[in-house]
């Protein structure tokens, strides 16, 4: 499902309609170049899962983790500081916080093959179309989500 997002504020739109989904032993793939707004729409994501915190861009620490009101564990990853790296073992024991957490990453090619057997998986994919407009690419079988998007509700 390919979705046009005029402005920051259709960003902010679409992540409030998104976020209602985002269950514990999830993992939200965020894929697109830099500057398309990766970051931007995660924040978006937490706000609306009632994070207040500040949102920073977890890029040189590889992972911010963040609490929502309701105690769930939001973990929001960028891999691609680890783009590059052979081994497992040297990314694998980011893995011990997914389990019973919402897991946000930023170019998650390195992992996914490695997550997908283990979690539901909501893939985004952000294109720039222009300065402001992006083109987001949402790949789900969340059936709710697919028809709530579809609905424009």
């Amino acid at each position: 499902m390919k979705i046009m997002v005029k402005n920051e504020d259709a960003t902010k739109q679409l992540a409030i309609k998104i976020a209602p989904f985002l269950q514990p032993n999830l993992c939200l793939l965020l894929e697109g170049e830099l500057a398309a707004g990766k970051t931007t729409f995660t924040k978006y994501l937490l706000a609306a899962l009632g994070v207040t915190e500040p949102i920073t861009s977890p890029s040189f620490i590889i992972m911010n983790q963040y609490t929502t009101p309701n105690k769930i564990l939001v973990n929001h990853m960028d891999c691609y500081r680890l783009l590059g790296l052979d081994h497992i073992e040297e990314w694998a024991m980011y893995f011990d916080y997914f389990p019973n957490s919402i897991n946000i990453i930023e170019w998650p090619s390195l992992i996914s093959k490695d997550i997908t057997d283990h979690y539901e998986v909501i893939k985004i994919t952000i294109n720039i179309e222009n300065n402001e407009e992006r083109v987001f690419t949402i790949k789900t079988n969340n059936t709710a989500l697919r028809e709530a998007l579809g609905r424009g509700e």
